[in-house]
């Protein structure tokens, strides 16, 4: 679908602006990538200028993961991708608690069934935008991200404190004066990002930092062969036990 359809489609929707939109929907369509990984879609507007420009490709998926709450949203994303009939391209998640979990559950299947494991070329994350959350997720992407794979950080100078829904919640007013102001994102461009020397950081412009793994590793075999080694040792150790016994 040509950039001018999908914006008409979208336009008044927050919280994707059209000039934005149209950066990620060029970004798939001259990088050729089909795998894209999004945690945290609320309406689901970035999720449709990805998949606009897959239709444009002809192929490709979007797994997308936001809380349970975000059905809730009007348009939600099911409704707004059936409105642009790019549905096709997207599978949904809607998490019970938030995209972590779900994440766990992918590192899991791919440990399980090496051949068959799930990886991404692109992970756009706009969700918690919190270090606890995010940090965690940044660790998590790392293993269900290809070589190579480029990660977008939206909204790295958000704070607690200057957040207009979570501000003067109780849950903000128990913070530390130190966590409630600190730039949480850029903490995980700081102390994960900047100091994993499988990443480098590509660009920060504006409140996007684009970031790409470097690193040349088949780190879920690896991980595979690992975790099966130490369940047969510990296996093992279990039955002598019993014998013992």
């Amino acid at each position: 679908m040509k950039f001018e359809e999908i914006e008409s489609h979208l336009r008044g929707i927050p919280h994707t602006p059209s000039e934005d939109g149209k950066v990620l929907y060029n970004f798939v369509l001259e990088n050729k990538i089909t795998n894209i990984l999004e945690l945290g879609f609320q309406h689901g507007v970035s999720t449709n200028y990805f998949v606009a420009a897959l239709d444009e490709l002809g192929s490709g998926k979007i797994l997308t993961i936001d809380r349970e709450i975000a059905r809730n949203e009007s348009p939600n994303i099911n409704e707004l991708s059936k409105k642009t009939a790019l549905d096709k391209y997207i599978e949904v998640i809607f998490a019970n608690t938030s995209y972590i979990w779900e994440l766990r559950k992918l590192i899991k299947h791919n440990i399980e069934n090496p051949d068959k494991a799930k990886l991404f070329d692109f992970c756009f994350i706009d969700g918690a935008h919190s270090f606890e959350t995010d940090g965690f997720a940044f660790l998590l992407v790392d293993k269900l991200l290809n070589d190579g794979g480029i990660i977008l950080f939206d909204d790295i100078n958000w704070s607690y404190a200057s957040s207009p829904t979570l501000k003067d919640t109780d849950f903000v007013k128990q913070m530390s004066d130190e966590e409630r102001n600190a730039e949480q994102i850029n903490d995980v461009l700081e102390l994960l990002v900047a100091t994993n020397p499988n990443y480098e950081i590509l660009e920060i412009r504006n409140r996007w930092a684009w970031i790409r793994k470097i690193s040349n590793s088949n780190q879920n075999k690896n991980i595979s062969t690992l975790y099966d080694k130490q369940k047969k040792s510990y296996q093992i150790k279990q039955l002598l036990r019993s014998i013992i016994r």
